[in-house]
């Protein structure tokens, strides 16, 4: 398998988010054990997250946090309205004037 380096700030959100995970879960009292088995993984997967390991698979990460109820907090990760690129890009893309075609002439 490569290894893949990833870049600082990707390192980081990684050991936030499993740090968030990990508040969470001592915050119900629960083991890694018992998050693990909640979720149905096991108890060296749940460090694994909990440390930022970037090979955590995103569904571990989602369920941990459906588990954890904290599901709806994943809503706002990659909204197409704040892509401001994207946004960028569609307008450039979008005709400089816009023509009917001839045979679309307008039938009232």
């Amino acid at each position: 398998m490569a290894h893949i380096d990833y870049p600082d700030e990707v390192a980081s959100l990684l050991s936030l988010y499993g740090e968030r995970v990990r508040t969470a879960r001592v915050r119900r009292r629960w083991s890694l054990a018992g998050l693990a088995e909640r979720i149905g993984v096991e108890r060296r997967t749940i460090a694994r997250l909990e440390a930022g390991n970037p090979g955590v698979g995103v569904g571990v990460f989602l369920t941990a946090l459906w588990v954890l109820g904290l599901g709806d907090t994943a809503q706002d990760v990659a909204i197409p309205d704040a892509d401001k690129v994207g946004a960028f890009l569609d307008r450039q893309r979008q005709p400089k004037r816009v023509r009917p075609k001839r045979d679309e002439e307008l039938d009232f």
